[in-house]
């Protein structure tokens, strides 16, 4: 009787996970910072044990994703953190509802809209934190996001 539940819940995976799904990089040209540079704070001003090298810093960006070559058929955006300098990264983000609030972490991605793409342009505002290691921060780094779609 185990061996049911374990084939229902391998059905539901390959289900949610069309095999001839593509992924395609947004054009987000439209998208700008309000307030760029992110400026980087440390979380902890006296560094105690165990010792915090964390620094975070937030800012508003306008969101504008031109999809129009994806109108009226269904698809999934997601917000997408390469893998960059200065290492590891942390991000989560607010929005005004538009797309879904979320994290990531560098070298993955997080769903920010599922759905039927009703408009040629998705627009939002998101309040973006990032987090990093502070003892990397040796220089200005330029941080890089993108948007891809999952065609279903």
């Amino acid at each position: 009787m185990r061996a049911l539940p374990r084939l229902l819940l391998l059905t539901v995976l390959v289900v949610a996970v069309p095999a001839d799904a593509k992924t395609t990089v947004i054009d987000d040209s439209g998208t700008l910072p309000y307030d760029a540079p992110l400026v980087l704070h440390w979380q902890q001003l006296s560094p105690r044990r165990p010792v915090n090298n964390r620094m975070t810093g937030t800012l508003t960006v306008r969101v504008k994703l031109n999809v129009a070559r994806w109108l009226r058929r269904p698809g999934r955006i997601y917000l997408v953190l390469p893998t960059q300098q200065p290492g590891a990264m942390n991000a989560s983000w607010s929005t005004q509802g538009r797309l879904l609030s979320g994290r990531l972490s560098s070298g993955t991605r997080a769903l920010v809209y599922s759905g039927l793409i009703r408009t040629p342009f998705i627009e939002d505002v998101l309040q973006l934190t990032l987090e990093v290691d502070g003892t990397r921060m040796r220089q200005l780094y330029q941080v890089n996001f993108r948007f891809e779609m999952d065609e279903e």
